[in-house]
C-alpha cells in the first residue's frame, strides 16, 4: 500500500472529484457512509455518542456521520466548533443538513465559550475536530478539549487521523494535545505518521476504509 503525504491526499481527493466525476459534497457523503457502517457494526443503538466536529472537512465528515447514525436510531449529541465564524463550504452544507435532522438528540454550535459535556465509560466520542490538513500543534481551547477527552473514560473513534496528530513530521508536536484514539478509521490510504513508532500511541486500532477514491491516481 502506498503512503501518501498531506499534499498527495488533497490531490487524490481533487483528482477523484474531477475524473470520476463526483462533487465534493457527494464524496464526503460516500466517506461518511463507510464510516457510519464501520461504527454501527461495533456499537448498538443503546450506546450514546458525542460527536466533536471542527470547522473543516474533517468536521464535515463528522457531521455527516452524526446525521446518518441519528437517522438509524442512534443517540447522537453534536458539538460543532465554529470559533472564527468560518466553516469550509462542505462543512457549512453538512451543518445545514444536520440542523434539519429531527433525529439528532442535541446540536450545539460553539462560537465562543464551551462547557464540555460529561463523558463517561458508556459514551463513545467521535473525534472529527481536525484531519490530515493540520500543519501545526493545537493550542488554546482545542488543546484543553483534547486533554479533557483523553482524561475521560469514554471510548474514542477518530475520523481519518486523531486530531492534533499531523500527517507527516510530529517531532515538535505537543503530545498532550493529541487525541488518543481507541480506533482510527482512516480514509483510503494510511498516512505517513501512522507508520512511525512514536505516533502509534495515539492511533489505537487502525482500519483503512475504502471510499472508492481514484485508483488511477493511487496507481500512478
Amino acid at each position: 500500500m502506498k503512503i501518501f503525504n498531506s499534499t498527495q491526499i488533497h490531490e487524490l481527493d481533487n483528482y477523484t472529484i474531477e475524473h470520476e466525476p463526483i462533487s465534493s459534497i457527494d464524496l464526503m457523503e460516500r466517506a461518511a457512509k463507510a464510516l457510519t457502517h464501520a461504527i454501527t457494526n461495533i456499537w448498538t443503538t443503546k450506546t450514546p455518542f458525542v460527536v466533536f466536529a471542527g470547522p473543516g472537512n474533517n468536521g464535515g465528515d463528522a457531521l455527516s456521520v452524526a446525521r446518518m447514525m441519528a437517522e438509524s436510531g442512534y443517540q447522537v449529541s453534536v458539538y460543532l466548533f465554529n470559533i472564527h465564524s468560518h466553516l469550509s463550504d462542505d462543512c457549512e452544507n453538512k451543518k445545514k443538513r444536520i440542523a434539519e435532522c429531527k433525529n439528532i438528540k442535541a446540536f450545539t454550535e460553539i462560537n465562543l465559550n464551551f462547557d464540555p459535556p460529561q463523558l463517561d465509560a458508556e459514551t463513545v466520542v467521535i473525534d472529527g475536530l481536525f484531519g490530515s490538513g493540520l500543519s501545526k500543534p493545537l493550542a488554546g481551547g482545542f488543546a484543553s478539549l483534547i486533554r479533557y477527552i483523553n482524561q475521560s473514560k469514554s471510548k474514542v473513534v477518530s475520523i481519518d487521523i486523531p486530531s492534533g496528530l499531523m500527517t507527516e513530521d510530529n517531532t515538535y508536536n505537543i503530545r498532550q494535545n493529541i487525541i488518543r484514539a481507541n480506533i482510527t478509521f482512516t480514509l483510503q490510504q494510511l498516512k505517513l505518521s501512522m507508520h512511525l513508532a512514536d505516533c502509534q500511541q495515539f492511533l489505537g486500532e487502525v482500519r483503512v476504509l475504502d471510499i472508492r477514491s481514484s485508483h488511477e491516481y493511487i496507481g500512478n
